[in-house]
């Protein structure tokens, strides 16, 4: 998957002190979590390409917060 396909399946919504609602679109159907992975949320949109950054691109930071979604639901 793409940056851009990754960018419109998943949305995220700040809940306060540093979590985050993350909503991804997964095969027609929306499943949620929580997280509280402030590096990922950084790492998306980010304009000044950090060097010194956990995630070196933006679709890392992606991936890593589809996935944990994923795992949550308990989703294979």
């Amino acid at each position: 998957m793409t940056a851009q396909e990754l960018r419109s399946k998943i949305r995220i919504e700040p809940k306060g002190y540093g979590h985050f609602k993350t909503t991804i679109e997964f095969r027609g159907k929306k499943y949620s979590c929580t997280t509280t992975n402030t590096l990922a949320i950084d790492k998306i949109g980010d304009t000044n390409k950090t060097p010194k950054s956990f995630y070196t691109t933006e679709k890392q930071a992606l991936l890593s917060l589809w996935s944990e979604c994923k795992s949550k639901n308990n989703i294979a």
